[in-house]
């Protein structure tokens, strides 16, 4: 059986194991979409930029002007929300919002 590849990446391999710093953002990310502090969904108005020194919305970390800064909006229940968020943690909520659906 013959397998096509595309780029570097074969088909039926699997990506490698995430770092230990991934998995703790993935991790706090669940929590907080399971305790309702995170929005479940990535459907949303999502802007990106220099960092606000605003705390991000998943480590609680100040997001400085030299970072790149995720900002989403999200129209729920109680009206409109905002959320700041570094890259990778924006990346980790959007893995575990991808992961419920």
């Amino acid at each position: 059986m013959h397998m096509q590849t595309t780029g570097h990446w074969k088909r039926g391999t699997e990506a490698m194991a995430s770092n230990p710093v991934d998995e703790d953002l993935r991790l706090r990310a669940r929590e907080r979409i399971h305790d309702g502090r995170l929005p479940n969904s990535t459907h949303c108005r999502t802007w990106g930029g220099r960092g606000s020194d605003e705390p991000c919305a998943l480590c609680d970390l100040i997001i400085r002007p030299n970072e790149v800064e995720y900002e989403i909006e999200t129209l729920g229940k109680d009206g409109v929300r905002t959320y700041c968020f570094h890259f990778l943690c924006h990346y980790a909520w959007q893995s575990e919002c991808a992961a419920e659906d």
